[in-house]
């Protein structure tokens, strides 16, 4: 565990939106205007502002403006309203970043040449908490802890990978990673919802070290909200390279499911899960719902598909797809893609689905918010007969460029292909489809 923070400059909090007639609007304060202090306190994150506004209370807010950069005092009056205010960024002093050198971070194999924001390391319990990044808790200091505890920020993500101590030294790259543990006991007596992940290597945490770590989970973590275990990530052509011998083939990754199936009872609900890239490299079908509690962990890749399976099959009761109605149209995805959306019969509505490898992170990996947008642009290049090609926004920044920094706009100047966002869900893929003939994207 560290020491002491040392004191850091905090920005002010960006305003992003203000929603229409909310206390906010009502007080004068304006999308891009930034709040250097609420009620006198500079805050150091979006949790400061959110609790601080939290009571229903009168506030005073000291604002810069967007307009002129002058600085002026409002008054917010909340009532029992929230107060409206949406931010642009959730910490205002720097970002804490990893300490640990992890034999398979996956940052360490990104090639050169991305979007800036991929390279960063965080390991910030706050981004844990506001957006579900998962933390190794070796970056805690003991007032860390206390306000995780005090403000009751929960539920927070974390990476375990092994109780053992010579497995975690290896794994993480720090002698002192035991450390993480003793403070993961610490919030899971305060209450603190905690979901863990395990990150498996093939020879290194696999098979009866992770039954070992299970089995401590069970006995000595009790309270854990949910377990999810993944693939390590393993890329080529990046400024690190791990060797294929800690990937898992379709063998192997039947042999975890099965592992893991073994220990469902022991966490009463809570997990063990495998991720959908086991059940994708082993062949089999994504398990029923019932396999994944509350999806937990549905952003970390573990059931994922699922929802979007049974999504999609819901939206079609409901709806309609005729037949004809995507032709000319092409679903951009991934091989793992492909394996989930294959029995939602897409090609009946005419569409059909656009598989692209990644040839910038190499062919083991599928995830569909890597894809670069050069290697989209090859894809259509080849097929030539696309007129629409249907892009999933796991693939795009809010700015539409893809992991390479390449747009989409880009991408349908080269090819000649309307480029068309689709929001990742079963519902927005129907409703893609089914308006596939008419005009929209890029544009």
């Amino acid at each position: 565990m560290r020491g002491k923070s040392k004191t850091i400059e905090c920005s002010p909090a960006p305003v992003a939106s203000v929603e229409c007639s909310s206390p906010a609007e009502r007080a004068g304060l304006c999308p891009g205007d930034t709040i250097v202090s609420v009620d006198g306190r500079r805050p150091q994150d979006a949790i400061d502002v959110y609790l601080a506004l939290a009571d229903g209370g009168d506030h005073s807010l000291e604002v810069e403006r967007a307009d002129t950069g002058q600085r002026s005092c409002l008054e917010l009056h909340l009532g029992a309203e929230a107060p409206g205010i949406e931010l642009s960024k959730q910490v205002f002093d720097e970002v804490r970043t990893c300490q640990n050198n992890c034999m398979f971070c996956f940052v360490d194999q990104l090639p050169e040449g991305l979007r800036k924001s991929v390279y960063v390391k965080d390991d910030d319990y706050r981004l844990s908490f506001l957006g579900g990044n998962f933390i190794t808790l070796t970056n805690m200091t003991r007032a860390d802890v206390k306000r995780i505890i005090h403000q009751r920020l929960s539920p927070l993500y974390v990476s375990l990978h092994s109780t053992d101590h010579s497995i975690r030294t290896r794994m993480f790259g720090n002698p002192e990673a035991d450390s993480a543990l003793k403070v993961l006991k610490e919030l899971l007596r305060a209450g603190i919802e905690v979901h863990l992940q395990i990150v498996l290597m093939r020879g290194v945490n696999d098979e009866e070290k992770l039954d070992a770590t299970l089995s401590d989970l069970s006995r000595h973590y009790k309270g854990v909200a949910s377990v999810g275990v993944v693939p390590v990530g393993l890329s080529t052509g990046g400024r690190k390279t791990l060797p294929d011998k800690f990937g898992f083939d379709a063998e192997a990754s039947a042999r975890v499911i099965e592992q893991l199936s073994a220990w469902t009872d022991r966490f009463g609900g809570s997990g063990p899960c495998a991720a959908d890239e086991f059940f994708f490299m082993a062949a089999q079908e994504p398990p029923a719902a019932e396999y994944y509690g509350a999806f937990e962990q549905a952003e970390n890749g573990i059931g994922l598909a699922r929802i979007f399976m049974d999504e999609f099959a819901a939206a079609v009761s409901v709806g309609s797809s005729e037949p004809g109605s995507g032709q000319g149209a092409a679903l951009v995805t991934t091989p793992a893609g492909a394996w989930a959306l294959g029995p939602l019969g897409i090609e009946a509505t005419g569409a059909e689905l656009l598989v692209c490898q990644n040839g910038l992170f190499g062919s083991r990996v599928n995830v569909c918010g890597l894809l670069p947008g050069g290697n989209v642009e090859s894809a259509l290049a080849e097929a030539g007969d696309i007129e629409l090609a249907l892009v999933p926004d796991v693939m795009l920044d809010d700015e539409e460029r893809f992991i390479d920094g390449v747009t989409l706009g880009e991408v349908s100047e080269r090819t000649g292909v309307r480029m068309r966002p689709v929001r990742t869900s079963g519902e927005g893929l129907l409703k893609a489809l089914v308006g596939a003939g008419g005009e929209g994207g890029p544009r």
